[in-house]
């Protein structure tokens, strides 16, 4: 890589067709349950298109969501036009987050954590998460195990899957990933094919990949260091115990700890 910190993945590109290919719930419930225990104001980082946001909102809760992709926070306000609701959207970078507002409760859904690749600016983020929450908030940053996720990341093309698109075409999805065990960076890219009925290319587009993965201590170290305290460790949605080598996800739920930054 040249010493210099790769690009930032750039959703703008593949902002209208990601709700085609990403429409997976399995940690919906997960959040649910986190957020209908709060009494208080919640925020959302990362937030795309309101993946997560919409069953939130549906459920009542007091919502306000943030995304650096204007382009994904357009196809969120489409859709909560359509399904007539409403919440405070911001685009902003999480490690520059500035809002008026506390939180009783901050989270990052899908790992997106990870997309901070350099290490000064993970920091940040932490630190201005850290400030938005009230004395008692939580914070809950969600992460992908490297231990699990590392074992395809080979670089060999692999299809993601064939997913269907309005009006009758089809989105064929592929993805190369390659892990560098030294500045832990994975590093690659999508590809998209929209192929009509007739299985005629429409349209192909790439999209860079790079994200950071954490090993827990080294995560752990950081977190300790702004200012958190675990409240509480999963190894996947349904809150089993983290496993090193058998748990995909690594869930931390955490406080702010007295004397923190």
């Amino acid at each position: 890589m040249n010493g210099r910190t790769p690009e930032p993945i750039q959703f703008d590109s593949v902002a209208d067709i990601y709700d085609s290919y990403v429409g997976v719930d399995f940690d919906i419930l997960f959040w649910l349950l986190q957020a209908g225990s709060v009494r208080g104001k919640v925020l959302e980082l990362a937030c795309g298109t309101g993946r997560v946001s919409i069953p939130l909102l549906n459920a009542g809760v007091d919502l306000s969501c943030v995304d650096y992709s204007p382009g994904m926070l357009t196809q969120f306000r489409r859709k909560l036009e359509a399904s007539r609701l409403a919440c405070p959207i911001y685009c902003q970078d999480m490690t520059e987050l500035t809002l008026a507002d506390r939180f009783d409760l901050v989270f990052i859904p899908f790992h997106s954590f990870s997309e901070i690749l350099d290490k000064r600016k993970q920091r940040q983020a932490l630190i201005r998460i850290y400030s938005h929450l009230t004395p008692r908030g939580t914070f809950i940053c969600t992460l992908q195990n490297p231990t699990i996720r590392t074992a395809s990341m080979d670089g060999t093309s692999r299809l993601v899957g064939e997913f269907p698109m309005q009006g009758g075409d089809t989105l064929l999805v592929r993805s190369t990933l390659k892990f560098d065990p030294l500045t832990q960076v994975a590093s690659g890219e999508q590809v998209y094919e929209q192929r009509s009925r007739d299985k005629r290319l429409i349209d192909q587009r790439r999209l860079g990949v790079n994200f950071y993965l954490f090993n827990k201590s080294e995560f752990a170290d950081l977190l300790s260091d702004v200012g958190f305290e675990t409240e509480a460790f999963y190894g996947d949605y349904d809150r089993r115990p983290f496993e090193q080598e058998a748990s995909p996800f690594m869930i931390w739920k955490l406080r702010r700890s007295a004397g923190g930054t």
